[in-house]
């Protein structure tokens, strides 16, 4: 897939956004908030990777990644379980067992710890504002697409329909180790304050090391009654400045969108190195 067949538009001025929003959430009929999925990314990546994908770069050795995985879960859940200072809106640590790996993925990925899982929202402002957030002196990317995709993924494989429950199954589908499936699907536990405040879900993959963007483009083309389902646009870099000043007007600010300390320090110290990176 090259992104520049489903990039709509380069934003120049808050406008083109406001514009994009009124197309996608008229204000003349009611659009479920759910129906639309959005992600900002600071720089044009022109992919999709999770962050567990990064950490490994070039080496790309899937047994290896899986082992590192599974130890990483197993040595939260037992930290987890101990953890005295648990914030009383967190989940229970039965909430995250062996019975739920990819939930408790979800509630490392909280406390920062990289995985497969890609993040998602369905608030456009928010996925603006981490797209304009950082890297002032290079152009951004808004991607979104139609949810309605994901809606039946339970007729791919018995159980994924329970990952987008807030009320989990006894137990979650065995998925995060076949290899001999290449499928991506949705997970929207809701389990943390800050993905309940982001309106955030996410994005899981049974590739490792795929493309998320890629998986999704093929899942649209095999799902033609959809259309225009996938996109992209980017943000031109002098539009993110006036783009934030915009959003903090209406509210939307780091203080808003990270509910808790421990997520504001997070997005600190990605803008940190952002700002390094531009800077020095």
């Amino acid at each position: 897939m090259n992104p520049e067949e489903i990039t709509r538009f380069s934003a120049k001025s808050p406008s083109d956004l406001i514009d994009l929003y009124e197309q996608l959430f008229p204000l003349n009929r009611p659009t479920p908030i759910i129906r639309w999925a959005f992600r900002g990314q600071p720089k044009t990546y022109g992919s999709l990777a999770p962050s567990f994908q990064r950490v490994f770069g070039d080496r790309k050795s899937i047994g290896t990644a899986l082992l590192i995985e599974s130890k990483l879960i197993e040595a939260f859940r037992s930290h987890y379980t101990n953890l005295k200072e648990r914030t009383f809106n967190m989940p229970q640590p039965a909430a995250i067992d062996s019975q739920y790996d990819m939930r408790c993925l979800s509630v490392m990925q909280h406390y920062g710890v990289p995985t497969r899982l890609l993040d998602w929202t369905s608030d456009f402002w928010t996925a603006v504002y981490f797209a304009c957030a950082g890297d002032p002196d290079a152009d951004a990317e808004l991607w979104y697409y139609d949810r309605r995709v994901f809606h039946d993924q339970g007729r791919w494989l018995p159980g994924l329909e329970t990952l987008n429950n807030i009320y989990p199954a006894p137990r979650e589908p065995v998925i995060l180790n076949r290899r001999d499936l290449s499928l991506i699907f949705e997970l929207d536990p809701q389990l943390t304050p800050r993905m309940q405040t982001q309106l955030a879900h996410h994005t899981v993959s049974t590739t490792m090391f795929a493309d998320h963007a890629q998986l999704i483009f093929d899942l649209f083309q095999s799902t033609p009654a959809i259309e225009n389902g996938f996109n992209r646009i980017v943000i031109a870099k002098g539009c993110k400045e006036k783009t934030l000043k915009f959003l903090d007007e209406q509210g939307t600010t780091a203080s808003s969108i990270f509910p808790d300390v421990e997520g504001l320090g997070r997005f600190l110290r990605w803008q940190l190195d952002s700002l390094l990176t531009t800077l020095l």
